[in-house]
């Protein structure tokens, strides 16, 4: 685990790294244990889903066998067919000799013509579903052959999930061993702090990395990173509510190669400042080829108010008035001044209003 930034002078300082580092790896392990109790709740459904491929393939083989059965009917059926009437026309032959007119006679043979009709008619049919078993037979034996390798597959991932269960299983015990362990650590408020953050927001501890909350990507005040630096309170992120944390290895500023001048490099941050205009203002602060700028824009009705150029300078020293006690905004647009020079947009000034904090 890395160092936290620490005042060495104040005893409260010393302790309050390691208590938040005991948090950061608590987050850690409570957001594994986390990971690992929902991948193990996921595998019956997985297995009910393995069981259903499985059972649809036994399913897909038993229609085929079906088919197969069912065809077989129907051709015995056709074949008593042909039977009973080749009995019929049989009759109706030997009644031939015994007929006495010619009505008869003709009625005879008219009964004996449709009788051989309905024969020619089930041998058709008796062609057809012959025709249809050579297809019935294929079917069933591919089906046969898709059911054995479904069942290999079916098997292998079986035994996949139970091995994936009982690692799971094991990573929870030493999880929540981990974790019990880690709580004994920390002052029970401000764990029940931490454990009712981390219940409605996923996660309850934030790193901030270049003067912004990770989570939430809000930039910090100056006098709250300057706080958090220090490492002698718990400060909380103003926007999303989440424990910050601050590790210096993780913020190292960039340094010019020529340190006896002013680095040739633009730095922007954007800002409330209250002291700026009739109720605030929102302005851009930059470092640019070694001058400082500030552009101010009203924050009730848009309208730029103020720009100010200081040659051979740095916002943070040249405007350090106005800077202080000011709010840092989130602004993700590195040109916004550019594109609205005289006037911030309706939509623009809702994004930046709702970045401070309610009245």
């Amino acid at each position: 685990m890395e160092r936290f930034s620490a005042h060495p002078s104040a005893e409260r300082a010393e302790l309050m790294p390691t208590e938040i580092e005991n948090l950061v790896e608590l987050q850690a392990v409570d957001l594994e244990l986390a990971q690992l109790k929902a991948r193990l709740a996921a595998i019956p459904e997985t297995l009910k889903r393995i069981d259903a491929q499985l059972a649809s393939a036994r399913q897909r083989v038993e229609d085929a066998k079906a088919a197969i059965k069912n065809g077989e009917a129907q051709k015995r059926k056709h074949e008593q067919e042909i039977k009973s009437l080749n009995e019929q026309i049989d009759k109706f032959r030997s009644q031939s000799s015994s007929v006495k007119n010619n009505e008869q006679y003709k009625a005879l043979l008219s009964e004996i013509a449709h009788a051989e009709g309905e024969i020619a008619a089930h041998e058709e049919k008796i062609i057809e579903v012959m025709l249809a078993a050579d297809a019935l037979h294929a079917q069933f034996a591919a089906a046969e052959s898709a059911l054995k390798a479904e069942s290999a597959v079916v098997e292998r991932q079986k035994s996949e999930a139970e091995k994936e269960s009982a690692a799971d299983r094991e990573g929870i015990a030493k999880a929540q061993a981990r974790s019990q362990a880690l709580r004994k650590e920390i002052d029970e408020t401000l764990l029940a702090n931490y454990d009712r953050i981390l219940r409605s927001r996923g996660r309850a501890l934030a790193e901030v990395i270049e003067h912004r909350c990770t989570a939430c990507q809000v930039m910090l005040r100056p006098q709250v990173l300057s706080n958090l630096r220090a490492g002698q309170e718990i400060i909380h992120c103003d926007s999303c509510g989440r424990i910050l944390y601050y590790i210096p290895e993780h913020n190292v500023t960039k340094v010019a190669a020529n340190t006896s001048s002013i680095a040739h490099q633009a730095e922007r941050e954007w800002m409330f400042v209250p002291s700026l205009g009739s109720s605030g203002a929102f302005a851009v602060f930059i470092n640019h080829k070694g001058n400082a700028t500030m552009k101010a824009y009203d924050a009730v009705t848009g309208d730029a108010i103020a720009r100010r150029v200081e040659k051979n300078a740095i916002f943070q020293t040249i405007f350090a008035d106005e800077i202080r006690g000011a709010r840092n905004l989130f602004v993700d647009d590195a040109d916004l001044e550019e594109k609205y020079k005289e006037q911030l947009p309706p939509e623009v000034l809702d994004e930046l209003r709702h970045q401070l904090p309610k009245a």
